[in-house]
């Protein structure tokens, strides 16, 4: 395959791929630093952010790179939640944020350098309680992490997020990302590559195992807008990086005329999970997934059995029926005579799910074989006021249907 790198100096043009990579990272990004800071009593918060592929900053059309992008949003969600607590009557608090920005082009870091400056000029005196520390690498990603760790294990920050949008898959190995995932107590990656690229890395004989258009799963230009090609390249997906972290989304970045590119989060805390997969039915057709819509999403025989879960109103549809039948038959198979607690019960099913954190609640509320019960022993009436504390068990007398 050739290499193929942006063109910086020339004026790099954006993919829409890349379009929609930024808008669920800015938006993750956002409500990330929300849910972390949340507590009355909190007064610091601190951040790693590791741009492995940044780019100059900006592109020909006027888009900002992903390097400005999450600085813009990190100032702001600072000054909305210290406005937010001001306004409570709570402290503010302070943020500090480290970030590390890499690439291969010494010319995309010296357009970065001046726009990021800029950036800073023009912040000065309106930060909204945060702070930047900013250090520049060029070169190879791989052969900058090291470099990078070092740096971030000596800051002592206990939460970190790698975005990694590399042009194929190569330039990102599974150690790299073993790496990257074990940085922090929190670290978190997300990772997009070119489908085409992946499936190069695979091998023949594990394309073979997967018996799809006779073996010829690679060839893209032929299946790539076909529901049965996008299930079975997401399977490969899933299976190839799940064990990778707690928490792996496997899928495509949505493109119905063909899915040619993947973004996948990483994550080792299932409230991570939740949150992503909430972002993306807020950003609904940003990305796809082909099979079921309930608990174990990737478990199917046969592609009548799939739909095309596009994260939309139909999507959530669908998920809500399917998780009706879902959870009780987990309970049943997990824990038929005792009770599970809530936050277990998510740690155990997040990663094999893409439905939104409502919907699953609902289904533990609605569903007439399962009943959610308070540290006291109450029932649980409302989805919204469900706790992680609290604790799940089958009803004590099931349904005919369940039965």
């Amino acid at each position: 395959m050739v290499k193929r790198e942006y063109d910086w100096e020339n004026g790099a043009k954006i993919g829409l791929h890349s379009k929609i990579k930024l808008a669920i990272v800015q938006e993750y990004i956002h409500e990330y630093i929300r849910v972390r800071c949340s507590l009355p009593q909190q007064e610091r918060f601190r951040l790693s952010f590791v741009d492995g592929f940044c780019g100059a900053g900006e592109y020909e059309c006027g888009t900002l790179g992903s390097p400005l992008v999450v600085l813009q949003t990190l100032k702001a969600v600072s000054s909305e939640i210290n406005f937010r607590r001001k306004i409570d009557g709570f402290k503010p608090i302070s943020f500090e944020y480290f970030m590390y920005f890499n690439d291969l082009s010494p010319f995309a870091i010296q357009l970065l350098r001046s726009k990021v400056a800029a950036f800073m000029d023009e912040h000065e005196t309106d930060t909204g309680g945060a702070s930047f520390h900013v250090v520049y690498f060029e070169g190879d990603f791989g052969g900058n992490l090291a470099d990078i760790a070092q740096r971030v294990l000596a800051s002592k920050v206990r939460n970190t997020i790698f975005n990694l949008d590399q042009y194929g898959h190569s330039n990102v190995s599974e150690e790299h990302l073993r790496l990257a995932l074990s940085l922090t107590r929190s670290s978190e990656v997300f990772l997009t590559f070119s489908i085409k690229s992946f499936l190069a890395f695979i091998s023949p004989n594990r394309r073979q195992d997967k018996r799809i258009f006779d073996g010829q799963i690679s060839e893209i230009s032929l299946h790539k807008s076909k529901k049965e090609w996008l299930a079975a390249v997401e399977k490969l997906v899933f299976e190839e990086l799940h064990s990778l972290a707690n928490f792996v989304s496997p899928f495509s970045i949505n493109n119905q005329a063909g899915w040619e590119y993947w973004l996948v989060h990483f994550a080792n805390s299932y409230r991570a999970r939740q949150v992503y997969n909430d972002i993306l039915h807020r950003k609904r057709n940003s990305q796809a997934h082909v099979g079921r819509s309930g608990l174990q999403m990737l478990r199917y025989t046969s592609i009548e059995e799939t739909s095309l879960y596009l994260f939309d109103a139909t999507s959530r549809q669908k998920a809500r029926e399917e998780l009706l039948m879902d959870v009780p038959r987990f309970l049943a198979d997990c824990t038929p005579e005792a009770s599970l607690l809530v936050s277990d019960f998510f740690a155990q099913t997040y990663n094999q799910t893409p439905a939104h954190s409502d919907d699953l609640n609902n289904a533990l509320i609605k569903s007439p074989d399962v009943e959610v019960l308070t540290a006291t022993g109450a029932k649980r009436r409302k989805p919204q006021m469900i706790k992680r504390t609290d604790t799940i068990r089958l009803a004590p007398q099931r349904t005919f249907h369940f039965l």
